[in-house]
């Protein structure tokens, strides 16, 4: 792997050519094939570092890649995703095959979300049912899906050649290219070799949680993108020497400098939580609160930035085709995480207990 690949300046130029990309996707809400082509190209998503010790770069490129399109971010990172749980979790014949696969440009995401009214099952070797949100699935080959079983939850690794698309279901405000439609599953054979580890491996902490990183690094990215607009913004208007502007800039400035700093002390504790001992609880606690304190305050942060670009820009950065319109849709669209009370609630009782508290250094 080239590490010149994740210095500052490749990251930068990586954003710019997946940003110019993204307004055409945007339109016409298909799946970014050009960006991928990029990432392709550069290794980036045919051998993506998921290894260990990789993470702070794995969050850096996600970032790199959200800041030029957040479709495209929400994409990468379910297929590194992907290849994250195959490695930990499967076996050496499934991860080998997994890895030749992403080397010749085959692309996979990770699905949890049932149909409430059709969830996903096996019924007589073959898969039955549906998964909503199914992001990217018009160009991926294979999904990991979840399904309950007697045992707990299953992954399942199933091909994606076979299955029915519903994207009449897809009419978001923002992410309109993450293209998360609904699948149907349903009668596709369901093969022995497609069984990814152990029931409840899927949930298994502090991986699960502590996954929240990874979407929390491309959340930088976009503020990032939304704070780049504002500046280019307010210097073709010739408004950006205005002390009130300066002010804004500062503070969002603040606000998107403090994402990659969480960031970067999240891979820090990944990292030590992957390379801890098996009978030290400690670096797996630490892990769950620094991505619990991670998601909420880029959340914080983005919004911040948000509310203080619009306020910069004012009524022209919500009339397409100026990038603020979009970056806001996208943004405040991705942002809608799952469960941000119990990610705080969660936080807070680390605090109460003495598990975590600010200022601690992730062990290595």
């Amino acid at each position: 792997m080239r590490h010149d690949l994740y210095e500052a300046a490749q990251l930068e130029e990586l954003s710019d050519r997946l940003a110019a990309l993204a307004a055409a996707r945007d339109r016409d809400g298909e799946f970014p094939h050009e960006a991928f082509a990029v990432l392709e190209s550069r290794g980036y998503s045919t051998q993506p570092p998921v290894g260990s010790g990789e993470t702070a770069k794995l969050l850096r490129l996600l970032a790199a890649i959200g800041r030029g399109d957040l479709s495209t971010g929400r994409i990468f990172e379910g297929h590194a995703n992907a290849l994250l749980l195959v490695y930990r979790y499967g076996t050496p014949e499934q991860a080998a095959a997994y890895r030749a696969k992403a080397e010749r440009g085959e692309l996979f995401g990770v699905w949890n979300t049932d149909a409430p009214t059709d969830p996903l099952r096996l019924e007589e070797g073959h898969y039955a049912g549906k998964k909503n949100y199914a992001s990217g699935v018009d160009g991926l080959s294979q999904a990991i899906v979840t399904m309950p079983t007697a045992g707990g939850r299953q992954m399942m690794l199933a091909p994606l050649d076979a299955a029915s698309v519903d994207r009449s279901w897809w009419r978001p405000l923002g992410m309109r290219a993450s293209g998360s439609h609904i699948i149907d599953l349903t009668g596709v054979s369901a093969d022995a070799d497609h069984v990814l580890g152990q029931p409840d491996d899927y949930v298994r902490e502090p991986w699960f949680s502590g996954g929240a990183i990874r979407f929390a690094a491309v959340h930088v990215g976009g503020m990032h993108a939304v704070l780049d607009a504002a500046l280019a913004h307010l210097t073709s208007t010739g408004r950006a020497g205005d002390p009130h502007q300066l002010h804004r800039l500062a503070r969002m400035g603040i606000a998107v400098e403090s994402g990659y700093g969480w960031i970067d002390r999240a891979a820090g504790a990944w990292d030590a939580a992957e390379s801890g001992r098996a009978d030290d609880e400690a670096p797996a606690q630490a892990l769950l609160a620094y991505a619990n304190a991670t998601r909420s305050a880029v959340e914080a942060n983005a919004l911040q930035v948000l509310e203080m670009a619009e306020r910069a820009v004012g009524a022209a950065g919500f009339n397409a085709p100026h990038p603020l319109e979009r970056l806001v849709r996208d943004l405040r669209t991705y942002l809608r995480q799952p469960n941000p009370d119990g990610a705080l609630r969660s936080l807070g009782e680390a605090m109460a207990t003495g598990d975590w508290h600010p200022g601690a250094v992730p062990r290595t």
